[in-house]
């Protein structure tokens, strides 16, 4: 699976009951294994067990490992929490100039990648970025795209790290839009 359509679309067949049993259980967990490897790397919202789709919260709790404690994570995996593997290494690769930071307060941020805007509002937990991916992909599961990521880059990282272990915490109080 060498795209995240690719890996979408073997999730999609290995769903149908119909196909699944066709293999041993043995066979089954290692193809579910395999799909869900793929779906990480292309850092797609989706988590699988037994052939079902789990909820997205779901998805973001099961990349936590179990034994590490939100607080001791460093600003890099939680980032590597919110973009996956991939998108972390695109926006390690946006050119910081790119990047500019209008206004950085307590409670809001606010400012451009590229040509998209950013707007986080922790007063009103609300996450706002205007490109296709986030938009169409990765708000629905609460997560980010590498804009968000190169965004966060940028600024002060204590703070940045704050505001990634509360939204790690209370994602689902938030909007993301």
């Amino acid at each position: 699976m060498h795209t995240p359509f690719h890996a979408r679309a073997a999730r999609r067949y290995f769903n149908e009951p119909r196909n699944r049993v066709k293999y041993t259980p043995e066979e089954q967990a290692y193809i579910d294994k395999k799909i869900n490897e793929a779906l990480q790397r292309f850092g797609v919202a989706v988590k699988i067990r037994d052939g079902k789709i789990e909820d997205e919260a779901g998805t973001i709790q099961a990349d936590v490992p179990l034994n590490k404690d939100i607080d001791k994570m460093t600003f890099e995996e939680l980032l590597l929490i919110f973009l996956g593997t991939n998108r972390l290494a695109s926006a390690k690769g946006i050119d910081l100039s790119s990047v500019s930071v209008d206004k950085e307060t307590d409670t809001l941020l606010s400012g451009r990648v590229k040509d998209y805007t950013v707007r986080i509002d922790r007063q009103e937990k609300r996450l706002e970025h205007d490109c296709v991916d986030f938009r169409t992909n990765r708000a629905v599961g609460r997560l980010m795209c590498k804009h968000l990521g190169a965004f966060l880059m940028r600024l002060d990282r204590p703070k940045a790290t704050r505001l990634l272990r509360e939204l790690l915490r209370e994602r689902d109080h938030w909007t993301f839009e």
